[in-house]
């Protein structure tokens, strides 16, 4: 019994020394391991920020003459006289005076259909013309441009149309035809143009009622609406406002059988 007592203590003094060894090598090879995987992440990355700056080195350079938030041009290069006039009835016919502007050669003689005393004539005006157009519910039905001339002045072309107005849409009438666009283009700018309205139908049906019945309606806002005689309008803020308030009221008087 003596002797294997020995032996047992004997092996087991053995066994821990080995056991506290392998405890050791384990955390070392633990630690080994994070080091590899920490150095694996490291390198992961190094590599993707190397790719960032190799592609943001080859990216094209932007053209520094060119804004990246500047519109693009309405008239670019090639761009026919009737691409260039379209361009600009449609953008008229829109309310967008800037870019209607923007297709104008400087010094450009536009007449336009404006108020009472020329009032809404010059490009400078057109903001607030075209804002008594969209207030009267003006809707343009472009039907085409066509080259009718060319000469030393330029390429002429014309843009008929029909429109609506006053609510017209809405009540059955129109729309009306007739109405055309003559403008001149030169070196890619419009260089003279002119707005013809066609009213031989649209008079009787539309403007000559709707003056009937503000008028008596309401007299005082006619007085700030209209000239004198009823046939043209005052263009100011507060004759837009009034403008848009009794077209949407007449066309419901009209539904209603209370109007003409």
């Amino acid at each position: 019994m003596a002797e294997l007592r020995e032996v047992f203590e004997m092996t087991t003094k053995q066994a821990e020394p080995e056991l506290d060894s392998w405890r050791d090598q384990e955390h070392r090879q633990q630690r080994a391991h994070r080091r590899r995987r920490i150095g694996a992440f490291a390198v992961a990355a190094a590599i993707g920020v190397a790719a960032v700056v190799l592609l943001w080195t080859m990216r094209p350079a932007q053209d520094a003459t060119t804004p990246a938030n500047e519109a693009p041009a309405v008239n670019p290069l090639g761009a026919s006289p009737v691409d260039i006039a379209t361009g600009f009835v449609e953008a008229y016919g829109g309310f967008d005076a800037e870019r209607a502007i923007a297709y104008l050669a400087e010094g450009a003689d536009v007449s336009v259909v404006g108020g009472a005393y020329g009032a809404g004539g010059s490009p400078e005006e057109w903001p607030l013309n075209l804002s008594w157009w969209h207030a009267t519910g003006y809707r343009q039905i472009l039907d085409s441009c066509e080259e009718t001339g060319s000469s030393a002045a330029g390429t002429q072309v014309r843009c008929t149309l029909a429109y609506h107005n006053l609510g017209s849409e809405r009540i059955g009438r129109g729309p009306f035809s007739g109405s055309y666009w003559d403008v001149t283009v030169l070196d890619g700018q419009i260089v003279s143009g002119s707005q013809n309205c066609e009213i031989e139908k649209f008079s009787p049906q539309m403007w000559e009622p709707f003056a009937e019945w503000v008028s008596t309606t309401y007299p005082k806002d006619a007085a700030v609406m209209y000239t004198s005689g009823l046939d043209d309008y005052i263009l100011t803020r507060e004759s837009i406002r009034l403008w848009g308030t009794h077209t949407k009221e007449y066309v419901k008087e009209v539904q209603r059988g209370n109007a003409q």
